[in-house]
This record gives C-alpha cells, sequence and structure tokens, in this order.
C-alpha cells in the first residue's frame, strides 16, 4: 500500500536544512520590513486621513498579501512587530469601517487577513487576542453587495471553527441574528442578492450554507451563544427552515439537543455517512480547522443519545475508514513539500487517528456490529509510517495501542514481530530527553500491551535494561527529598514515572531473577513514592488504574504512598484540586440547567415579542386616532407607551454601553497582547544582557589569569635561555665531530647505493616471476571456481536424485504395506472361499441326500399304488 511518507531524506540533510533556515531568514526579514512599511502608512493615515495616504496603505496591504507567505504571519512570542501589526490593522479596518463600507481598501485588509488565516498560529492569534471576529460581524451587517457578502462569510466560517466563547458578548446578538435571517432569506442581504423576489437563488443557498456552518461554529461547544441563540430565535421555525441543508442542519439539530429535534435512526446513518464524506473533502486539501471541526463533532457524540446510539450500530464504519485510507494514499502523489503543507498534513493525520481510535472504542461499549479486522493490516501499515512525528506520533502510537487492545490483537502483533524496526526506535527513542513527554508517555503504554502478547514478549524483553528506566525517570529522581512538596513537577512527569514503574512491574513479573531488585529498589524512592502518590489523586481515570496495578506488587510501599496522598490532600494546592472539581460540578449543574429549560420551554420566543410590539402598535393607532372612550384610560395608554419609550431608551442607552465596553474589551485584549509581547521581548533581552554580563566577567578572570600565566611562562623561558645558551657551546663542538661522522657515513652509502642497485635488478626478475605465477594462479582459479560450480551443481543433482529416491523408497514402502494388505485380504477371501466350499459341499451332500429320500419316498408311493386291473 503506497503511503505518505515524510519528504525530508537522510542524506544531505544537513546541506537542505542549512539552505531552508537561510531562506526562511530572508522570508521573515522581507516580512519585518513590510509590516514596519505597513504600520508607518497605517499611521500616517490616522493622522491626515487623505487620499493619497489611502492610496499607500492600499498599495502597503497588497504587498503583504502577496510578497509574504502566510508562516511569517504567525506571532511568535516576544515578536513584537507582528503584535503591532495585527493592532494597527484591527484599528484600520474600524476606522474604514466607519467611514466606507463599500471601499477598496478595507477589502483589500479583509483579503490581507484571510491571507494571514492560512497560518494555524496566526488564525489562532486573530481569533482570541486580536478578535476581528466582532469587527468582520459589524461589517457583514453593512455589507450588501453579494460577492462581499459572501467572502465575508467564507472568512467567518474559516475563523470561527472551534472558536471558544465564554461569555455573551456584544456582537452575537446582532450577529446571530442577521445570520438567522441570511439562513430563512429575511435579512436585508439576503433581499438585496434576491433582487425583492420571492424565489431564493443559487447565491442564496450558498449564503444560507454558509451562514449556518458560521451559527454551527459559533454554537458548538459554546454554552453563552447557544443560551442567546434559543432566547432570540423561533426554533420550531428555524428547525423546520433548516432541514433542506443536509449536514450542516444535522450539526445544527444535534446542538440543539434531543429536545427540540428528535432524529431518526436512518437520519443519524446519513449524517454518519455526510460527515465521513466531509472528512474525505478535508483530507483533499489538508484542510484542518473542519477537519478538526468534524472530528471533535463525532468524538463528543456521547453526549448526544441518538447520535451514541446510531454510532454504535453503525456497520459501515469500515468502509467509511477504508475511503479515508484511499483519500491519503492519493495524497501521495501530490507536492506537499512546503513545510506548512507537511505541517497540516500530519495534523490532519493526527486527527484521523484519533477518530479511528475512537471507533475502535465504540466496540468496548458493547457494540457487536464495530470490527476493523478487514484492514487492520493496512491500517498498521500507515500508521507504523508516522510513529516517530512531532505531530501526529502520539495519536499514531494510541491508535497502535488500541489496534492491541482492541482490534485483531494477534494479527497485529506477528506484523510487528516480522518487522519491528518501527517499535525498536519507537523504545530508542522514549529514553532520549529531548522527545516530547506526551510520546514517552504512549510508548510506556504501548509496551506495556506488547509485553503481554507472546509474540512481542521477547522483542520488549530484549530492547530494555535497567538503565532504561533510569533514563526516563531521570526528572523525579533530580528531586531533593526531603523538600518534596516544595519542588515543581510536572504532571507529564508524573503519568511518565508512574507508567514507567508499571512496565518495571510487568516487567519483573516475567524476569524476576534480573528485574526484582531493581523494581525494588525504585519503589523505595521517595521521589517515586510522591509520584505514585500525585498519580492517585488525579482526575485521570488511566492514571489511576496504573497506580492500582502496581499497588498490586507484593512490595509496593503501601504506607508510604498514603502518607504522601495524605500530605497532598492536606496542602493548599491539594485543595485546589478540589475546587476545579467543585467548578466542575457548577458547570454540570449549568448544563443541567439549560436542559430543564429547554424542558419547560421557558425560553423566550420570538413570535411573542413580535406578536407584542404589533398589539403596541395597534393601542398606538387606536390612540393616534382618538377612538377611545374615556380620557382617563387614554391617559393610562399614553402614561404607558411614555414607559415603554423610556424603557426602550433605557435598552438602547444599555446596547451602547455594552458595545463601548465589548470595544474597551477589544483593545484592552489587543493592549494585554502586545503588552505581553513586549514583556517577553523586555524578558529575552534582559535574559541576553545578563549572559554577555556573565560571559564578560568569566572572559576577564579569564584574562586576568592567564596574564599571571604570562609572566611565570616569561621569567621560566628567560630561565632557560640562559641554560640553552651553554647547551648550544656543548651542542657546536658535538656537531664537528658528527660532521667527520658523516664523511664516513657517506662513503658507506656510495656502497649502499650499489648493492641497492644490484638488489634492484634482482627484485624485477623476481616481479617478473611473480606476474607469471599470479597469472597461473588466477587461471588455477578460474579452473578451481569452474570446478566448484560442476561439483555444486553435481551435488545439487545428487540430492535431487536423493530426494526422488527417498520418494520411490517412500512409494515403494506404501506398495508393500499395500501388497501385505493385499495378501491378507486374499488369505481372508480364501478363507471365506474355503468356508464357502465347504458349506457347498455340505448343501450339495445335504441335497443329494434330500433327492435319494425323494427317490425313496417316490419310489414307496409307486409301489403303494394299486395297480390297475387288465
Amino acid at each position: 500500500m503506497a503511503t505518505l511518507r515524510n519528504h525530508t531524506s537522510a542524506g544531505g540533510g544537513s546541506h537542505s536544512s542549512n539552505g531552508l533556515e537561510t531562506q526562511q531568514d530572508a522570508g521573515a526579514s522581507l516580512a519585518i520590513g513590510y509590516v514596519r512599511e505597513f504600520r508607518a502608512r497605517a499611521a500616517a493615515f490616522q493622522m491626515q486621513r487623505s487620499e493619497e495616504s489611502l492610496v499607500y496603505v492600499q498599495r502597503s496591504v497588497a504587498l503583504l498579501g502577496t510578497k509574504v507567505q502566510p508562516v511569517h504571519f504567525a506571532p511568535s512570542p516576544g515578536n513584537l512587530e507582528l503584535a503591532r501589526f495585527y493592532v494597527d490593522l484591527h484599528a484600520l479596518m474600524g476606522a474604514l469601517e466607519n467611514e466606507a463600507t463599500e471601499g477598496d481598501v478595507l477589502w483589500a485588509c479583509v483579503g490581507l487577513v484571510q491571507h494571514c488565516s492560512l497560518n494555524l498560529e496566526a488564525r489562532q492569534a486573530i481569533v482570541e487576542s486580536f478578535c476581528f471576529v466582532p469587527l468582520l460581524g459589524v461589517l457583514i451587517r453593512r455589507t450588501r453587495r453579494v460577492e462581499r457578502v459572501h467572502r465575508l462569510l467564507v472568512l467567518l466560517q474559516d475563523l470561527t471553527y472551534g472558536i471558544h466563547i465564554a461569555w455573551e458578548e456584544p456582537y452575537l446578538a446582532a450577529l446571530i441574528e442577521h445570520l438567522v435571517g441570511i439562513v430563512l432569506g429575511t435579512s436585508d442581504g439576503a433581499s438585496a442578492s434576491n433582487g425583492g423576489g420571492s424565489v431564493r437563488d443559487d447565491d442564496d443557498d450558498s449564503h444560507a450554507l454558509l451562514a449556518l456552518s458560521v451559527l454551527v461554529n459559533l454554537c458548538y461547544k459554546n454554552f453563552a451563544v447557544l443560551f442567546l441563540f434559543l432566547r432570540s430565535v423561533n426554533i420550531s421555525s428555524f428547525c423546520r427552515a433548516i432541514q433542506t441543508y443536509g449536514l450542516l442542519a444535522y450539526k445544527m439539530l444535534i446542538i440543539l439537543s434531543e429536545d427540540v429535534y428528535a432524529f431518526e435512526l436512518q437520519e443519524l446513518f446519513t449524517f454518519l455517512g455526510m460527515s465521513f464524506a466531509g472528512i474525505e473533502d478535508c483530507l483533499k486539501h489538508w484542510n484542518v480547522a473542519q477537519l478538526r471541526h468534524i472530528v471533535d463533532f463525532l468524538l463528543d457524540s456521547q453526549s448526544h443519545a441518538g447520535l451514541h446510539r446510531a454510532m454504535l450500530s453503525h456497520s459501515n464504519f469500515c468502509a467509511d475508514v477504508e475511503k479515508l485510507l484511499d483519500q491519503i494514499d492519493s495524497r501521495s502523489g501530490m507536492d506537499d513539500s512546503q513545510e506548512e503543507t507537511r505541517k497540516h498534513q500530519q495534523i490532519c493525520l493526527g486527527l484521523v487517528f484519533r477518530l479511528i481510535s475512537y471507533i475502535l472504542q465504540l466496540s468496548e461499549d458493547g457494540s457487536s456490529t464495530i470490527s476493523l479486522d478487514s484492514i487492520t493490516p493496512r491500517l498498521y501499515e500507515m500508521v507504523s509510517e508516522w510513529l516517530s512525528s512531532d505531530l501526529c506520533g502520539v495519536a499514531a502510537i494510541e491508535l497502535l495501542w488500541t489496534l492491541l487492545r482492541l482490534g485483531k490483537r494477534s494479527a497485529v502483533a506477528q506484523l510487528i514481530a516480522r518487522d519491528p524496526s518501527h517499535v525498536v526506535s519507537l523504545v530508542a527513542s522514549a529514553e532520549r530527553p529531548d522527545t516530547k513527554p506526551a510520546q514517552v508517555l504512549a510508548t510506556l503504554r504501548l509496551l506495556i500491551v506488547l509485553l503481554q502478547e507472546a509474540k512481542t514478549e521477547k522483542l520488549v524483553l530484549s530492547k530494555i535494561s535497567e538503565s532504561y528506566f533510569d533514563k526516563i525517570l531521570a526528572a523525579p529522581l533530580a528531586l531533593v527529598p526531603q523538600y518534596l512538596s516544595t519542588q515543581s513537577l510536572a504532571q507529564s512527569e508524573v503519568e511518565k514515572a508512574c507508567f514507567c514503574l508499571l512496565l518495571l512491574v510487568n516487567v519483573a513479573g516475567i524476569a524476576k531473577k534480573a528485574y526484582l531488585d531493581k523494581c525494588c529498589s525504585l519503589l523505595g524512592q521517595p521521589q517515586l513514592q510522591y509520584c505514585l502518590a500525585r498519580g492517585m489523586v488525579s482526575k485521570s481515570e488511566p492514571l489511576v488504574a496504573a497506580v492500582l496495578q502496581i499497588a498490586q506488587f507484593e512490595d509496593f510501599p503501601k504506607a508510604a504512598v498514603a502518607k504522601h496522598v495524605a500530605a497532598i490532600s492536606s496542602n493548599p494546592s491539594g485543595l485546589m484540586t478540589q475546587t476545579s472539581a467543585v467548578c466542575g460540578d457548577q458547570a454540570e449543574q449549568w448544563r443541567n440547567l439549560s436542559s430543564i429549560l429547554k424542558g419547560h420551554r421557558t425560553f423566550i420566543d420570538k413570535d411573542m415579542s413580535q406578536r407584542v410590539n404589533a398589539l403596541l402598535d395597534n393601542i398606538g393607532g387606536i390612540l393616534r386616532r382618538n377612538e377611545l372612550a374615556s380620557a382617563p384610560v387614554s391617559q393610562v395608554i399614553e402614561l404607558y407607551n411614555h414607559r415603554i419609550d423610556s424603557l426602550n431608551g433605557a435598552v438602547l442607552s444599555l446596547q451602547q454601553r455594552l458595545e463601548q465596553a465589548g470595544q474597551q474589551l477589544v483593545s484592552g485584549t489587543q493592549l494585554a497582547h502586545v503588552q505581553s509581547a513586549e514583556l517577553e521581548r523586555f524578558q529575552s533581552t534582559n535574559f541576553e544582557l545578563l549572559i554577555s554580563q556573565e560571559r564578560l566577567q568569566t572572559q576577564c578572570k579569564d584574562l586576568k589569569q592567564q596574564t599571571v600565566e604570562l609572566k611565570s611562562n616569561m621569567t621560566n623561558l628567560l630561565k632557560q635561555m640562559s641554560e640553552n645558551s651553554y647547551h648550544l657551546q656543548a651542542n657546536e663542538r658535538r656537531l664537528l665531530v658528527k660532521n667527520s661522522e658523516i664523511a664516513d657515513l657517506k662513503k658507506d652509502c656510495d656502497e649502499l647505493r650499489l648493492n641497492l642497485s644490484a638488489k634492484s635488478e634482482e627484485l624485477t626478475k623476481l616481479e617478473a616471476h611473480n606476474k607469471e605465477n599470479t597469472s597461473r594462479i588466477d587461471k588455477l582459479k578460474k579452473s578451481m571456481v569452474a570446478y566448484e560450480q560442476d561439483m555444486k551443481e553435481k551435488l545439487r543433482t545428487i540430492e535431487e536424485r536423493e530426494r526422488e529416491l527417498a520418494k520411490t523408497h517412500k512409494a515403494l514402502e506404501e506398495q508393500r504395506e499395500a501388497c501385505k494388505k493385499s495378501e491378507d485380504l486374499v488369505s481372508v477371501l480364501e478363507t471365506q472361499l474355503q468356508e464357502r466350499k465347504e458349506q457347498i459341499e455340505h448343501l450339495e451332500n445335504e441335497q443329494k441326500e434330500t433327492e435319494d429320500l425323494r427317490k425313496t419316498i417316490m419310489s414307496l408311493m409307486e409301489s403303494k399304488k394299486p395297480k390297475r386291473k387288465a
């Protein structure tokens, strides 16, 4: 099966990475230059508000949208230029929105926001840190041109995937009302695009789908928005109106819960099929945001009873997952060489792996219709290619763990045993300190499952040692035992320690002689006992289960762990977990309150408010026509109308104050983000200055030490020079003696040269003879190789003849056995034949005797007959 591969090659990796870093640095420098130019142009426009400055702003925006890649718009920590860029862009769009809604510069800015949002980090900053969604929500309400409305809806759809809204922000009510109007065809934009007609065209349908998609994104996992939506919309008419919109309608109705719309099982099956089709479409373009939205929606199916029942009884998961694998395979031939595209690819694969793991977990809930056994080899082949990935490696390891635990276990274990290279590399990476804790944790859980399988047990035992556990447990073992409560240890390190100890306990259960002492010594460490205690009081169910499994070990330090658990529970930090649990209970009560309100239909219906407004208009008309019977009643009604007008004025003022507070909140959020970037930049600069100061101080100390050493070396050198002068004179005298010896040696050298020439001639003769011998040896080797080849063929022929002879012997033995059986059969048949002959003879004798008796009887009867008279 053709699977996606990482596009980085091993050979020439350093050269290509250096070239890529150089290219990225050049692109980042170019981006910073364009960003600074834009900020200067935007500031000039804010000061002058002239046509010339606006043209310069438009040119700068166009350059940012065409010359700078989206990856350079990701606001990294301490990047003050980009933080201020987003603030200035927001302020510029606000200024243009207030003056000229249809201006080309404003829509160039919208296009720039859309260009920046192609990067995931930049999209998150645009939504959460710099609050562009409220600005776009105001802009879409004031836009009338069809193509621009479509453009804004597409941008809002992309930005609101996975958005988190904790409270009813000021822009939400108007935005929800406008989006609902687009869906129902009652908004001003829809009326303008429709030309006042009653028939909806294709643009209206596309706008309605996009608006419904934005509503789904806003309401999904945002209780405040959902509550506002239910209070401001006629739910029954809205549900009737959206039932023709397919997948989006199903999502919206599922979000609104079963109290609003009761699904039939076949409708939910249709929704699941459409969801997998949407996942396929996301994989075609590596659309991370939409794919995460769909996958999270399916993973949260347990919150909707009907959808959960449908997933448990859905029988086409195997075919759906196989289509996803086919779609992933079809991407292998496309160009995914860019770093951003590879990042999106790995995130999408991680989401698909999470979904497949969840489908396998559904089979654990008692569903007999869910099985992926037929595609298990294909799943393993794809997962094994991504086990070491940075972005989807954890999801791939968890899927492999799920396949071993819930899938066709023996088949997966056999595939791992056949090619263990991927698992071996995982085991090796887990002990490295630079490996992410989540990947180490997933690897440890995988090794625990592999250790329980007979086909992979030896593999795990052969690849780990006692030092392996020491390297993984290095962080908790580095704590000081006397001050455990005052030292910080990340929760990820606690999870690593607990699962590492669980693996060690399982290994010690198999190889007691080699690992029992190691297991006992590590469990006796106070640092690890503290980790076990923190695991026991954590809110992670798998972690608590792991600690309970470790507690079944015969030498488990129960008293020490219990002491740490009591200390953690009595600690104020331990009370924080209880507080968080109380907050979780309050959130659960809030959700229950929502269901109660939905069940009793206590929401203010929009139809009711419209009816009240119509009644008030009717009474006002009666008052204006002076058709009331008595003046006091008219005065009461007038007073009542005056009271309503004052209340409406108060409501308007409150709405204005709320909008102003929202704007202040947006500006405050942006300012806080800019100030955090400034603080991070100042801290990094301060840290660099401290490092430079320390480096200069160490250099100064080194230079002082070198000066002292140089002075001592100078004195030593002067002493050595005086001593060397005496040695030099003695050496000169020795040199004269050596010169005379050299003359004698020259004579000896001439004689040796003559001998060398004679020996050289002899050597040439020997080399010629050696060449002849070498050629003969080569010929003998060739003939020897030919003889060996002939012998191999003869041996092969002999082996074949021996096999044939063995077969012949075997056949002969079979024939002999058959012959023996036949002879036995013949003897038995002859015996039977002899018995039959004896029976025949006996019967013939009896027959003869009977015949004789008959003849005797006949003769007697003839003799007794009366003779006839003559």
